[in-house]
């Protein structure tokens, strides 16, 4: 069962491309590859939690990947993040698992009578070599049809 929630607005700064959304699991590990590299160019050894966001727009997804920094940085992009009411799953385990997650949402959104607003989130808690000790908790924006 999914909480419903209030996440607040925050400034990210990080990495923002648009993707095709048919080959999105092609190219999301390049854009975390250069939210990675970008922490590494301005010697942050530790930014967390890094915080996903996922917005479909016909054929293409937009992605935002950030980490809260106390000020603007070179090689990140600083970007806001509304304020929104989401439905809240915590998925622990490796992350290939995770489109269980949002099949589970879709079903609450549809059972709780809600209709989808934007965007998915996804805030990574814990990574881990070991992924089933991965912690991720997945956010779907919503509001009342």
């Amino acid at each position: 069962m999914a909480d419903l929630v209030t996440l607040p607005p925050e400034t990210l700064g990080g990495v923002i491309d648009t993707v095709p959304f048919a080959r999105r699991f092609q190219f999301i590990p390049d854009v975390f590859g250069r939210m990675d590299s970008a922490l590494g160019q301005s010697g942050i050894f530790f930014a967390g939690p890094q915080t996903a966001l996922y917005r479909v727009d016909g054929d293409d997804m937009e992605i935002r990947i950030g980490v809260a920094l106390p000020k603007p940085l070179p090689g990140f992009q600083m970007f806001e993040v509304a304020e929104a009411t989401a439905l809240h799953m915590r998925h622990c385990g490796p992350f290939d698992t995770l489109p269980g997650v949002y099949k589970a949402l879709t079903a609450e959104v549809e059972n709780r009578g809600l209709i989808r607003t934007g965007w998915a989130r996804e805030v990574y808690r814990f990574v881990a070599k070991d992924s089933s000790l991965n912690i991720c908790d997945v956010y779907m924006d919503v509001a009342q049809a």
